[in-house]
């Protein structure tokens, strides 16, 4: 085993020094401070891969200074015509012209297998093409990040499975935007513009997060190497494209650079430089820890309608399971409810969209912080297993779906928002991204609106706070002042693109107040006559009604709505009781209100042993309804489902 030498970056006692790449600053007038532990092995592999086809190693002494030290050059192969790139741990990978990719190994003693290679892809067409070759690069895990037709993917192959895992993880990576990438540690990699400037991206993927996204370490100057490769650990080794020297350079983090660049060699300006990727590596990494998740029992359900006008049901179950029930008839008693497959240990509320071709996508978070995702096609009633979602959050994701395309929004450990836009081309969810905020401590509420998706949350600090996301930006955040609530709040979407919100206070009073041009700047208006023993949920009918459902501290649920569309009283509460047999039943769970296109709204809930209760309006005649006293509410019929049997 090579050894490895761990130093710790020295701080630069000069108030200013300045990197030159080829006659242009690079960055100047930063203070280098102390920062964190390096470790290196005691050298690191340098391949060269001549025109001639010929593959030559050399091994660059003290990678973590950039000492012009080697051991000595050799030749290792002769029939290496393609695209070369280093990976971890002695790997070689030769892309032909044709496509194929072939793997080999460099061993201490030599080529693994006596250097027997295999192909482990095909088709990986015009990887080679001039223009091409270095867009695609491979980091200090062995993964692939390739650049091609406008996209930025990520690909990782399992050796032992021999199969291929592939995302896409950005867009718009245009020749003209990026002609050059380099991975330089685990999932970090550099960008390079046609005009020479250098940009830090990194990309954890089992999080399936952004930690760094386009940040400029290198102000213009890059465009002068033909290559550029990495030990890792932010070790960067370059070619000039004019005189053929290799230079190194250190990235230190926070925008600052080892002094240099330092020449520690010169090869030919048309030959491939290529280095293994894990020779150099970081103590701190800055990948995210997964939280603890709080387990939550009897969490609420999430309803939303399917085609046909069909309820779909989602919930977590006492085992842990993710459940969907599928409404069979006209009747909303008449569930049919199954295990979506896979992952069998989540908690909290499902959260789930019905998709433009009537597919169902859900999202459940796992009790490990991973949030899973699933999804039904259209006439299907077999659900695929569940797939890895990222997030590693201690609260469930939110899905939204808003103009065609989807949206996801989570809160992590540290109080921060994060984003998962969908890609409006392939229709695949890009990785998380942060978006401006702290203090956040969960209860994420999204409200789609006219123009974007109001966001609010409650803070640390226990109060509420609003922004909007639209256009791919977030909004400032301004607070929702006064309230006293104590969960989760509620909004539905006003016609004017402001929002109605209510929360349950201290008191267990539902208080209620509509957002203005200066937002939540009125008075929160109780809706009197029931105390809550939880959050409210709302929604909005068809006939621009605002419903509320509650569960009130005797274990019943309750009901209530605006008097008119747009007013801002409300109906004296209902207790939700089955109008064919007045029966009522406890509930164990918060309940989820849902509007329906046929006309107003489904309640449903859940009791202590996992039964699903739904109710649906009771059909009344025109004369019926106009003779109504203004404080009645809606009448609802139904009752419990059938209890699921697996």
């Amino acid at each position: 085993m090579r050894q490895r030498r761990s130093i710790r970056r020295a701080a630069v006692l000069c108030s200013a020094f300045t990197i030159v790449l080829s006659g242009v600053a690079a960055a100047a007038g930063t203070q280098v401070a102390a920062a964190e532990t390096i470790t290196c092995r005691a050298n690191a592999g340098v391949f060269y891969t001549k025109p001639d086809t010929v593959l030559q190693l050399d091994r660059h002494n003290e990678p973590e200074t950039g000492a012009r030290s080697w051991t000595g050059n050799t030749t290792i192969g002769n029939t290496w015509a393609g695209k070369t790139l280093a990976g971890p741990d002695g790997r070689m990978y030769l892309i032909n012209d044709n496509g194929d990719v072939l793997r080999q190994r460099r061993l201490a003693t030599g080529w693994e297998n006596g250097g027997a290679g295999q192909i482990i892809a095909t088709n990986w067409r015009g990887v080679t093409h001039p223009a091409q070759r270095n867009r695609i690069t491979v980091d200090s895990l062995g993964d692939f990040y390739w650049s091609h037709d406008g996209i930025l993917a990520w690909l990782r192959y399992d050796e032992t499975t021999k199969v291929w895992t592939d995302r896409l993880i950005d867009t718009g990576w245009a020749t003209s935007r990026y002609d050059m990438i380099v991975g330089a540690g685990a999932g970090v990699f550099y960008a390079r513009t046609p005009g020479g400037d250098l940009h830090r991206f990194h990309y954890d993927a089992n999080s399936q997060r952004w930690l760094e996204y386009a940040k400029l370490i290198g102000a213009g100057g890059w465009q002068n190497f033909a290559q550029m490769a990495s030990a890792g650990g932010d070790v960067l080794y370059t070619l000039d494209k004019n005189n053929g020297q290799i230079k190194w350079y250190r990235y230190l983090g926070d925008g600052t650079w080892a002094p240099g660049p330092t020449v520690i060699g010169t090869i030919g300006a048309d030959w491939q430089l290529s280095v293994t990727t894990d020779e150099c590596k970081l103590v701190n990494t800055g990948v995210p820890t997964r939280p603890a998740v709080p387990l939550r029992t009897n969490a609420p359900s999430t309803v939303l309608e399917g085609a046909g006008g069909r309820l779909q049901h989602f919930y977590v179950d006492g085992f842990g399971r993710l459940i969907h029930g599928r409404q069979r008839s006209d009747d909303v008693t008449v569930v049919e409810f199954t295990v979506v497959p896979g992952h069998q240990a989540y908690t909290g509320t499902p959260s789930a969209v019905r998709l433009a071709d009537d597919s169902l996508r859900v999202v459940a978070l796992g009790q490990d912080s991973e949030s899973r995702t699933s999804t039904l096609a259209t006439g299907t009633t077999t659900w695929p297993a569940v797939s890895g979602f990222g997030g590693w959050t201690p609260d469930a994701a939110s899905l939204v779906q808003r103009a065609g395309l989807g949206a996801a929004f989570m809160i992590d450990g540290l109080g921060r928002l994060w984003v998962r836009p969908q890609d409006g081309g392939s229709k695949q969810y890009l990785p998380w991204r942060m978006l401006p905020s702290s203090g956040l401590a969960g209860d994420l509420t999204a409200v789609v609106q006219g123009d974007g998706i109001d966001l609010v949350a409650r803070t640390t600090a226990g109060a509420y706070t609003k922004a909007t996301y639209a256009n791919g930006a977030l909004s400032a955040w301004t607070a929702v002042t006064g309230s006293g609530g104590t969960g989760k709040l509620a909004g539905a979407p006003n016609p004017d693109n402001s929002l109605e919100a209510f929360v349950t206070r201290a008191d267990g009073a539902v208080v209620t107040q509509r957002e203005k041009a200066d937002g939540f700047s009125g008075a929160w208006v109780p809706l009197t006559g029931l105390v809550a023993a939880g959050p409210p949920a709302v929604t909005v009918d068809s006939g621009g009604i605002v419903h509320v459902a509650v569960r009130a501290n005797d274990g019943y649920v309750y009901t209530t709505e605006q008097s008119a569309p747009g007013s801002t009283s409300y109906k004296a509460w209902r207790q939700l009781i089955d109008s064919r047999t007045g029966a009522a039943y406890q509930s164990a769970t918060d309940p989820a209100v849902t509007s329906v296109s046929g006309g107003g709204v489904v309640v449903t809930f859940r009791d202590i042993d996992g039964v699903t209760y739904a109710y649906s309006p009771t059909p009344a005649p025109a004369a019926a309804m106009r003779s109504a006293p203004a404080s009645d509410g809606t009448t609802y019929r139904g009752g419990p489902l059938p209890k699921p049997s697996f």
